[in-house]
């Protein structure tokens, strides 16, 4: 389009989209970029680390696979391709250490989170790493926890985005095993069709 017979325009001498600000707010061709206040960093998981050492070293006993899946124009959130819905139950042991490895497939953060039970997210800094009870998994990204199953009974585990769990990224975790009394309770509970 020829701009040349706009009279008193002169889009030659404007600067829009030639140089931005030297400090700019927004990172050229990617999007809102925000930047730390007095040439500061921002926190990631890699800057963080447990004060003391809270669980035995092991190994996990497994892996348990979670991808992070969703479909944004029909707006529906799963776990594996699968709706909360739809799915089985993830049934964990007690006394067990499993290491959960998120794979987000989509291009939405997800905050994972389960309930009852502290998780450890792997940063690489082995004895250290940090205790966490909700996960942020990127998009793009792959993340892995481990948990000391300790907590028996019946649990949710989603996203914590809660218009996500309600569209399926949302699965019940049931602990087998560990103490008879809280195993027992747990058990009635769900039996009288009350919520767990």
């Amino acid at each position: 389009m020829d701009h040349s017979g706009m009279s008193g325009m002169d889009h030659g001498s404007m600067t829009m989209g030639k140089e931005g600000p030297t400090d700019p707010f927004y990172a050229k061709g990617s999007g809102l970029m925000p930047k730390a206040a007095n040439g500061g960093k921002f926190l990631s998981y890699a800057d963080l680390k447990a004060q003391d050492p809270l669980y035995e070293d092991r190994e996990p006993t497994r892996e348990i696979e979670l991808r992070l899946t969703g479909n944004m124009e029909r707006y529906i959130w799963s776990i594996n391709g699968v709706k909360y819905e739809d799915a089985d139950p993830i049934r964990l042991k007690y006394g067990e250490r499993v290491r959960f490895k998120f794979v987000n497939e989509t291009m939405m953060t997800h905050p994972m989170h389960l309930h009852g039970m502290w998780s450890i997210l792997d940063v690489g800094a082995d004895q250290w790493n940090p205790i966490k009870h909700t996960v942020s998994v990127q998009p793009g990204t792959t993340v892995y926890m481990e948990t000391e199953v300790d907590a028996p009974g019946q649990w949710a585990f989603h996203c914590h985005l809660s218009y996500h769990a309600e569209a399926g990224m949302f699965r019940k975790v049931i602990v087998e095993g560990g103490p008879e009394s809280t195993q027992a309770k747990t058990d009635v509970i769900a039996k009288d069709g009350g919520e767990v």
